[in-house]
């Protein structure tokens, strides 16, 4: 079977548990999930466009709409991309990102989470569902933080992740990870002067388990 095969097969299965290590073994034993030189997934620069999808969906039938900017439904966007993170050449080396996140008002429907990761706790372990974005450029990220409030994590990506990325590695990139990427705490600290009021949460990335590549 090859990879627009295995592809069909995954958009007529996006309910379906596609992190199921007997399918992905599967998928990689059929030519499917192979060994590329890719270091990004192909809609990489589009996926925050439907975040929300994971995070807050009030109206769940946007998921079968398509999305203007690449004339997909975000369930076959989702299903590219997962597909497109198996494929991806692991990084050689550890990596060290920066995600921030703006201080959200009490009426917002994303408060109640944001709470949560404010109250996180060394040792917690932080599931992130949508594709999150980082950069190892610390200003770029901030960027994201308005007026110097809410949450700045710092994460360490360890050597041979399968992580979606563009531009300068290690220095000015743009770095995406899977849905659902799980992150231990390391450390929190919190940084409140006359010019900053946020939360500095150091992550660790934890590979994803996939024994599944080892048996074929």
């Amino acid at each position: 079977m090859n990879i627009s095969a295995v592809g069909s097969v995954i958009r007529k299965s996006v309910n379906k548990d596609l992190f199921c290590h007997k399918y992905w073994a599967w998928a990689q034993k059929e030519g499917g999930v192979r060994a590329t030189r890719n270091e990004a997934v192909s809609l990489h620069g589009y996926l925050n466009g439907i975040n929300h999808n994971f995070i807050n969906c009030p109206n769940p039938k946007s998921m079968n709409e398509k999305f203007f900017q690449t004339n997909m439904t975000p369930r076959e966007m989702i299903s590219v991309t997962d597909f497109d993170f198996k494929e991806l050449k692991p990084t050689e080396g550890k990596l060290n990102v920066f995600r921030c996140v703006g201080k959200k008002p009490e009426f917002f429907s994303e408060y109640p989470l944001y709470q949560k990761r404010c109250a996180v706790k060394k040792g917690d372990i932080i599931d992130m569902k949508e594709y999150a974005y980082a950069t190892s450029d610390i200003n770029y990220a901030k960027g994201y933080m308005p007026d110097n409030k809410g949450i700045m994590y710092e994460i360490e990506i360890p050597k041979g992740a399968r992580v979606s990325r563009k531009g300068i590695l290690g220095t000015n990139d743009e770095i995406v990870f899977p849905r659902s990427s799980k992150f231990e705490c390391m450390d929190v600290k919190k940084v409140q002067d006359s010019d900053n009021d946020f939360v500095h949460v150091k992550l660790r990335y934890i590979l994803p388990d996939e024994p599944w590549r080892a048996n074929v």
